[in-house]
């Protein structure tokens, strides 16, 4: 029922399914395709469909991890259309951002922010509902969007991205209606700084790990370290979360063509969180930043 739009939008050689067995179809292809030396992720299917894959593929190998490798580094049409999701979001989340006051919801937030992205030409929101974190809860980095009515004092954290062409964007903002608490306006500077270190760091040079640990470290020096609880970020294409990752473990080099998210972050129980994020490509000479539409710096919603 997906084969029109399928023709549409794949540049891949399509193969059509009659009935809902796919395994006849796949070994169809892979006889007409010539391939030699089949091979399957591993980590991408089920146990019963591996099985029922190698009794009709007899030379089947197994691999794990190579298409997300191969899709770590994205061609120029790719990096635009990533371009356009986060400019999609980045600009939506501008148009959007006056509609916040006292007394709306994360709900209603989530729902108005999903429908300036779509008025943008946003295929869908990022798959998983939207974070919408406010008040105390903003010390959870990933609490979805309650009925909690927004009050004047409240920091608001809101993670969110828009899907264009198939590809995402993801990027987190943090706002004050109102003053806020003077602890948190500081936690803000700190991340706001951490962010900003390590976007600098990112180059053909530098590790994921050290760029996570480029903000990690400034984090801890302001005596918050225990209070950053993930990764610094991860890659962004087809998927919301892929290759390359931003953390302790990454001690490969980033390469040109990736794509990636900056976000620490800091959450104090009790208290509420702030977390900021961008999308960046990563360039010979560094990064690019293209969720830049969207200032980053301590904004202070006030009545009109």
């Amino acid at each position: 029922r997906y084969f029109l739009q399928a023709e549409e939008e794949s540049f891949l050689p399509l193969v059509k399914m009659e009935d809902r067995d796919p395994w006849p179809a796949v070994a169809r292809a892979i006889r007409e395709l010539a391939i030699e030396k089949p091979a399957v992720e591993g980590d991408r299917l089920t146990l019963e469909k591996g099985r029922a894959l190698g009794k009709i593929v007899s030379s089947l190998k197994e691999t794990s991890g190579l298409a997300m490798r191969l899709r770590a580094v994205k061609d120029e049409w790719e990096l635009n259309a990533i371009r356009r999701s986060a400019s999609v979001a980045a600009e939506a989340f501008e148009a959007f951002l006056p509609a916040i006051g006292p007394g709306r919801t994360g709900a209603y937030i989530a729902a108005d922010l999903a429908h300036e992205m779509r008025k943008r030409g946003a295929q869908q929101p990022s798959k998983g509902p939207f974070v919408v974190a406010s008040g105390p809860r903003g010390a959870r980095p990933h609490g979805v969007f309650t009925d909690r009515p927004l009050e004047w004092g409240d920091l608001i954290t809101m993670d969110f991205g828009a899907v264009l062409d198939g590809y995402y964007s993801d990027m987190t903002r943090t706002v004050a209606l109102g003053d806020p608490d003077p602890k948190l306006a500081e936690i803000y500077h700190i991340v706001e700084e951490a962010r900003r270190r390590a976007v600098a760091a990112v180059s053909p040079i530098a590790t994921g790990s050290d760029v996570d640990r480029t903000a990690r470290e400034y984090i801890a020096s302001k005596g918050w370290g225990g209070c950053f609880t993930h990764s610094t970020g991860h890659g962004i294409g087809l998927e919301l979360h892929e290759l390359p990752m931003v953390n302790r473990l990454n001690k490969e080099k980033l390469a040109p063509g990736s794509v990636i998210t900056i976000e620490p972050g800091i959450y104090v129980e009790g208290l509420g969180g702030v977390r900021i994020e961008d999308d960046a490509i990563v360039t010979k000479e560094g990064c690019e930043v293209i969720t830049a539409a969207s200032p980053t710096e301590l904004r202070i919603l006030s009545p009109a």
